[in-house]
């Protein structure tokens, strides 16, 4: 388990991300593979629902809710609860709050092509900035893959808590044919985590298709109220586990 420094937090908040190289080791990594593939073949047979890529080679789309107790494995908990909770707690300053705990996934040639965006944030709006300092520090998203060669995040730097340039608006506004400024490609492999702030100028990027599972969670101030996407969450993740 690594806890980021003061340094690193600094180069956060100044940048709005920070990787954390080597974060968790091989027996975590293994862990959380065998959890995700666990939640695969329950799909597969049945047992939960998932969306799929394709269901006959085991790959499936996007999978939300893995503390949801139809899809929880125990490797979940373990990793948020023995690495992932002292990280949370230094990016947040306190205690953190469940937002969402899924994977991002692709493969089978599928593209899969974000336009860029903030996720809460008000592109071109007049008080823009001021949001975009508002929340900053009440929340942290991070992406942590679990198969080598991860590349499908692109983020542009310090772009978190200063309004949106002419060149980035039309870039969001392009979708696929953006040419975005400044943007930088992130290069994970497994151990590795990129915790980023989520209103940062972003997208996911995967048009050839290509394999992806990447552990994708996001926690907010324990204090910050719920907001109406995550209503109904409490219920589930406070349900005793089955079995």
């Amino acid at each position: 388990m690594r806890i980021p420094t003061a340094e690193q937090l600094q180069t956060y908040h100044e940048q709005g991300y920070l990787i954390l190289r080597q974060a968790f080791g091989p027996q975590r990594i293994d862990a959380l593979r065998d959890a995700v593939h666990s939640a695969i073949e329950r799909g597969r047979s049945g047992q939960i629902e998932l969306n799929w890529i394709d269901r006959e080679r085991g790959l499936p789309e996007r999978i939300s809710h893995l503390l949801h107790p139809d899809k929880y494995e125990r490797a979940f908990a373990d990793w948020l609860a023995e690495d992932l909770a002292p990280q949370l707690e230094v990016f947040l300053q306190g205690p953190a709050r469940h937002s969402l705990f899924g994977m991002l996934a692709g493969g089978g040639g599928r593209a899969y092509a974000q336009a860029w965006h903030r996720d809460i944030g008000k592109p071109g709006a007049a008080d823009e900035a001021e949001f975009l300092q508002k929340h900053h520090g009440r929340s942290v998203q991070f992406n942590a893959p679990l198969i080598a060669e991860d590349h499908f995040l692109h983020i542009v730097p310090a772009s978190h808590l200063r309004a949106s340039t002419e060149d980035e608006l039309t870039a969001a506004a392009a979708k696929e044919q953006a040419n975005m400024p400044g943007a930088l490609i992130v290069e994970l492999e497994p151990g590795d985590i990129a915790y980023y702030n989520a209103n940062l100028w972003h997208r996911g990027w995967n048009p050839e298709g290509q394999k992806r599972m990447t552990l994708h969670c996001a926690f907010w101030k324990a204090e910050y109220p719920v907001m109406r996407h995550e209503y109904g969450q409490r219920e589930a993740l406070t349900t005793p586990e089955k079995g």
